[in-house]
Parts: C-alpha cells; sequence; structure tokens
C-alpha cells in the first residue's frame, strides 16, 4: 500500500512541476496576391482610370508592404509604363517594390495587368475557457497555451514579409554604419608633444 501511495505521489509532484515550459511562439504567415488588369480608352492614363487604380491599391493595405508588377499587353501599355510609376510613386509605392514584366501572347483586351503581393500574419482565435488539468498536465501540451502571446505577437509585426522573405540591408540601414566603424579603428594614432602647451578652455588660463 505505501509503495502505491509514494508512486501516486511521485506521478502528482512531476506533474506539477514549476520549471517553466519553454514553447516558442508560432506565427503562420499567408501570402495574398491580387490582380487588376486595364484597358486604356485613349493613350494616356485618364483621370478616371487614375481614380480607378487608386481605389484598389487603397484596398491593399499599407503601401510599403506591397510587391507589385506590371505586366504589359500592349505598346499601349507599354507607353503609359512611366505615367503609372509616377502615380504608384506619389503612392508611396516606389521602383524597388515594382517588376516589369511583358506578355503579349497572351488573348486578352487588357493593355496592363498589375499583380499585387503581400503578407498578413494570421492572429489565432483563444478560447477564454482554461482546459482542465489531466494526469502529467496533459494541458500543457494544449494548442492553446501561449495563444494569447502568439496573437498579440501577430499583431504587433509591422510587415510579415520579413517572417517568410529575408532583405538585403540599404545603404542606410548597414553600410553607413560599418564604413563609420572601418574609419574609426583604421584611422592613424597622432601622438600628443608633451612639451606643447594646451590652449583653449582645457587650459585652466584665463584672457588678461
Amino acid at each position: 500500500m505505501r509503495i502505491i501511495l509514494l508512486t501516486v505521489l511521485s506521478t502528482l509532484l512531476m506533474a506539477c512541476s514549476s520549471q517553466p515550459i519553454p514553447r516558442q511562439p508560432e506565427i503562420q504567415v499567408e501570402a495574398v496576391t491580387h490582380s487588376f488588369a486595364m484597358t486604356l480608352q485613349g493613350k494616356m492614363l485618364k483621370q478616371v482610370d487614375i481614380d480607378s487604380l487608386h481605389d484598389f491599391f487603397v484596398q491593399q493595405g499599407k503601401p510599403r508592404n506591397l510587391r507589385v508588377r506590371i505586366t504589359t499587353h500592349s505598346s499601349r501599355g507599354d507607353a503609359v509604363k512611366t505615367q503609372l510609376k509616377a502615380k504608384l510613386k506619389q503612392w508611396q509605392i516606389y521602383q524597388s517594390q515594382i517588376e516589369n514584366a511583358r506578355d503579349f501572347t497572351i488573348e486578352t483586351s487588357a493593355d496592363f495587368t498589375i499583380t499585387v503581393e503581400y503578407y498578413r500574419s494570421l492572429v489565432r482565435d483563444c478560447s477564454a475557457g482554461k482546459v482542465s488539468a489531466t494526469v502529467l498536465n496533459n494541458f500543457k501540451r494544449s494548442t492553446n497555451f501561449g495563444c494569447a502571446n502568439t496573437s498579440a505577437l501577430a499583431q504587433m509585426i509591422a510587415d510579415p514579409r520579413d517572417l517568410v522573405v529575408g532583405e538585403q540591408l540599404g545603404a542606410m540601414e548597414g553600410r553607413k554604419a560599418i564604413v563609420t566603424l572601418d574609419a574609426y579603428y583604421n584611422q592613424q594614432t597622432q601622438t600628443l608633444n608633451q612639451s606643447s602647451p594646451i590652449s583653449g578652455p582645457l587650459s585652466g588660463s584665463q584672457g588678461q
């Protein structure tokens, strides 16, 4: 009887261990793609065309998170590409986010097609109730464990694309700091002549 009782007590102590449970948050990210095809009424983009394009891009989210591909299907589409990029720049979508393509082989009445891709993080639905404890603390392996932290992190991510695709540092981000450090460590040291008087505010002398 004592052996059985000791076995049960040891099992309960193992189940109630105070050690933290290491579990990294798992944030799911999905890619979203939308396309917009346009047939021009003239040789240039008209105001009604610009308004339609603007409404399309407004629905895609933050401009800095978008990746845009412009595929032209006719010579008129090639002619308005410069005007189109100028409008995208006004909407804070820059050249580094734009990819160009030409496809005159498909049968379509559109002069160009714009494909927009962006990533979004999926916020999990956490259950409000507490999972009942079972033998050996099986509730620790519940999918709801750590759900609140994961959901909070998913909503704080500025650009979920960074979790999927790595991005090279630009000149203003990493190279400038490296050049500054190289200039500091590679500069030649100059010895100070101790016999030369020190002038300026460190000399301690006051002007007459």
